[in-house]
């Protein structure tokens, strides 16, 4: 089960609640600081699925269609992580990977690559050289798989 026959899952858990109140009948402070993710995927689909998933879980969502979009965007938003797809038009995942570890701010940025089964070479090659955080294949994982992940690695 991938992550495209779990949108379900994404929009019924989108539903808002109720803040919780005290016994004064005050409501309580939701905490002001949310994480940053920026989503560098060109399938808007996902891009889209993920980035509801991501609001609803209380991050603020960042997306680019390519690498180089994705690039700029990282540079003027500092975001806290990073979604990244491999494949896309304009400027690939690894160029653009390779490039962000390049800029001292963002070396140890975490970068989760999202990436179809096909493409096993260019994460090895990946791997090996761009120091990416986590690999999900998209077909074998689900949003909240993804949300889990990106959770672990900001220690949330």
């Amino acid at each position: 089960m991938g992550i495209f026959d779990n949108f379900k899952a994404i929009f019924t858990a989108s539903s808002p609640q109720q803040p919780n109140t005290n016994t004064n009948n005050s409501v309580e402070q939701q905490p002001t600081t949310h994480k940053k993710i920026m989503i560098v995927e060109d399938e808007k689909v996902l891009a889209d699925a993920l980035e509801i998933k991501f609001q609803h879980e209380g991050f603020k969502v960042f997306k680019a269609e390519n690498g180089q979009v994705g690039l700029d965007m990282i540079k003027q938003n500092k975001p806290d992580i990073v979604l990244l797809d491999l494949m896309m038009p304009v400027m690939d995942g690894k160029t653009m990977l390779r490039r962000l570890r390049e800029t001292p701010d963002f070396k140890y940025l975490p970068v989760v690559v999202l990436t179809n089964a096909g493409e096993v070479d260019n994460i090895k090659e990946t791997k090996q050289y761009d120091n990416a955080s986590a690999f999900l294949i998209k077909s074998n994982i689900n949003p909240e798989d993804v949300v889990k992940v990106v959770k672990d690695l900001l220690r949330m």
